[in-house]
């Protein structure tokens, strides 16, 4: 990494003033007025290094997190943050490891970032805590693991081929056999020579819940795609999700526009979840766009089926890897997991179709105590969303976006909800008909 030196800011820490720093305060001598709360006055990725006084250990949790969130989002790819103060991590390190930022010991750091990091020890002493951000530019062609948790035969070969057919073909598919008989089994044999086709068959019956976790257990690809056994993809979905990571590379979600499909395949109408959030390609600030799915209460973003994301985003999260802080997300494993993903970075939407939900009797989702747990799941984590407040920080009808692919100085700007009139009229039962099957 680069040795040269970037902007290094220094928000609250007491008097005097950290030699080669720029001071955010609220005090009089700031060179940056600041208030906790406040947005920082950087581009993305501009800062190298970012010192944190102790003050920010007298915020509430939900200021913890804004403030955090701020420095993620400025901090360039392999930048430091350090937290000075005398209280335990704990707290601090949930915090920032839910914003997407990692232990400095495990953040290839920059030169710059490693100087000043030896430099503010030599200082100040030990921090209470040191995240850096990690570099997430792809370069290369990642294996990525389709992973399909399958129970129900009807619709399975359709899907199996639909995998196979990927236009991009550094792929696993990874298949994890829940269901009673040898039917889905039989027809994996049919297709093995087709593709790299990873098949278990469970001991025990696990659920849908405990199937998803096998799969994402055996993937060994760097990119997660799941595929549920009644769904398809259309050939380039891998390939078009995979470059948004190449061009846009803090998101830590791509997701596309999904059609609803009936039991014979014929395309149905769209439903208030399924209408498109943006109207043409864009980056989304993620958190906005998490905003907006929870405080609607609707999957806007997408199934299982519908997105692609990093195995390594999830993994610290053993042996629960499906929820959002704390709260499991029972019968909403998609709303929940992408409430995570997205604090931690930032989400690339597609307008075009790259997906196919299919709607059948056989759904797991028809079936009215089902329905009522996921309404109360929603409200689950709509409480746990209000808790972190951020909610306060803009309304769920608008959206912080950028065209996709963006130029360097492309700025973010504020954009209603494509839709937004036509989902609030569908709260609960519509929330949970387009929700997750697991």
């Amino acid at each position: 990494m680069s040795g040269a030196a970037g902007l290094r800011v220094d928000i609250g820490s007491p008097s005097p003033a950290l030699p080669g720093f720029l001071r955010m305060h609220w005090q009089g001598d700031a060179d940056v007025p600041f208030q906790a709360g406040d947005e920082f006055p950087f581009e993305d990725r501009a800062v190298e290094v970012i010192a944190i006084g102790d003050f920010i250990e007298t915020l509430p949790r939900a200021g913890k997190m804004q403030l955090l969130l701020e420095c993620r989002k400025v901090l360039a790819p392999g930048g430091l943050l350090r937290i000075e103060g005398s209280s335990g991590t704990g707290e601090l390190a949930r915090i920032a490891a839910m914003v997407g930022l990692t232990p400095a010991a495990r953040t290839l750091l920059s030169d710059a970032s490693q100087v000043a990091q030896l430099e503010l020890n030599a200082t100040l002493g030990n921090a209470v805590l040191e995240v850096g951000k990690r570099d997430r530019q792809l370069a290369s062609d990642p294996l990525v693991s389709i992973l399909i948790p399958a129970f129900n035969p009807r619709f399975f070969l359709a899907c199996l081929d639909s995998a196979l057919a990927q236009t991009y073909k550094h792929i696993e598919i990874v298949i994890c056999d829940d269901s009673p008989d040898s039917a889905i089994e039989d027809f994996v044999r049919a297709r093995a020579n087709q593709g790299t086709i990873r098949y278990a068959r469970n001991g025990a019956r696990l659920g849908p819940r405990g199937n998803f976790t096998r799969c994402f257990e055996r993937a060994e690809g760097t990119f997660v795609k799941f595929l549920c056994d009644d769904d398809l993809l259309v050939p380039s979905c891998v390939a078009s999700l995979l470059d948004a990571f190449r061009h846009a590379p803090d998101i830590t979600l791509a997701t596309s526009r999904r059609q609803r499909i009936d039991a014979n395949g014929q395309r149905l109408d769209d439903q208030p979840a399924t209408i498109p959030v943006v109207p043409s390609d864009s980056v989304i600030t993620g958190w906005t766009l998490a905003n907006s799915m929870i405080m609607v209460g609707l999957n806007t973003i997408g199934e299982p089926s519908t997105t692609l994301f990093r195995r390594a985003d999830l993994l610290d999260r053993a042996p629960v890897y499906f929820g959002f802080d704390g709260d499991p997300g029972h019968g909403i494993i998609d709303m929940a997991t992408w409430a995570a993903l997205l604090l931690q970075g930032d989400a690339v939407y597609m307008h075009q179709c790259l997906s196919s939900f299919r709607i059948h009797a056989g759904q797991r989702q028809h079936d009215p105590t089902k329905l009522q747990r996921n309404i109360g799941s929603i409200r689950s984590l709509q409480a746990a969303w209000l808790a972190l407040g951020m909610h306060e920080r803009l309304p769920p009808d608008r959206l912080l976006v950028k065209p996709f692919p963006s130029s360097f100085d492309c700025v973010w700007q504020e954009q209603g909800v494509a839709g937004f009139a036509a989902r609030r009229i569908v709260r609960d039962a519509g929330a949970v008909r387009t929700g997750a099957r697991a």
